[in-house]
């Protein structure tokens, strides 16, 4: 008996037709975007994902995405729409401007504006954001908050001055957590990170990558970016009087 073609993880490599066959037959969502597949008796070409009943293998003919398939006399599924984005992708975007609305805010938005704005339902946007960013909403929003807070500090402004800047409304409402809200106190933030140990973890996820680091007061940064090095030589600017040391696997 045959073994089963090995499924490889989705690159930049060409696929071979055994791989396709492969990605098909486990409806494998990790190769959307990479191909299509027709089926010749139907004269529909599909995601490799799609659920709909799987068609015979001497029926199948595989393009690298709609244009070929279309160019080769096939039509869209309805059920996987291989000719719109894929969700994935849908969902990334819809984030991507849901984290810019927070960013550009000078109050948090609501839950309920951001659904509203991405065209979800709360608790819908809710799974989505965190599944796509790690985060909740409120976690990213009061990152980022904290962020505009410390990069005042930095600046060399006082304390009252970065927090109303940051639009926390009221130094008190700052102070009712600042260290946890920073990582650690407003002056280490503001030498650095001096004498403060941070640890940091990087992992993919559907922006791209991001890096959390903390201290053991908490959270003290959140980054987005597309390469790793480049996300921990920002972590090491915003802190370059910090001890900073990759996390361990409790950590992560």
């Amino acid at each position: 008996m045959l073994a089963e073609p090995e499924i490889v993880p989705p690159d930049e490599a060409p696929l071979t037709e055994a791989e396709m066959r492969a990605a098909v037959a486990v409806r494998d969502g990790g190769f959307d975007g990479r191909f299509v597949y027709a089926v010749r008796s139907t004269g529909v070409y599909c995601r490799p994902s799609c659920p709909s009943r799987a068609a015979r293998p001497e029926n199948l003919s595989f393009h690298a995405g709609s244009a070929e398939a279309e160019a080769a006399g096939f039509r869209p599924c309805r059920r996987c729409r291989p000719d719109e984005p894929a969700l994935s992708k849908q969902q990334a975007e819809k984030i991507t401007r849901a984290c810019r609305l927070i960013e550009a805010a000078e109050t948090p938005p609501s839950l309920d504006a951001l659904a509203r704005a991405a065209s979800l339902s709360p608790f819908h946007f809710h799974r989505i954001f965190k599944a796509v960013t790690g985060v909740t909403p409120r976690a990213y929003a009061q990152a980022h908050r904290a962020a505009r807070a410390a990069d005042s500090l930095a600046e060399g402004r006082t304390v009252t001055e970065s927090v109303y800047a940051a639009g926390y409304g009221a130094p008190s409402r700052f102070y009712a957590g600042g260290a946890e809200r920073l990582g650690m106190s407003p002056s280490a933030y503001r030498k650095g990170g001096a004498g403060e140990r941070i640890s940091f973890a990087i992992d993919a996820c559907a922006l791209g990558l991001v890096l959390v680091a903390a201290t053991v007061r908490g959270v003290c940064a959140i980054l987005l970016g597309d390469d790793a090095d480049a996300l921990r030589h920002d972590l090491t600017a915003r802190f370059p009087k910090a001890s900073i040391v990759a996390g361990d696997a409790d950590f992560a």
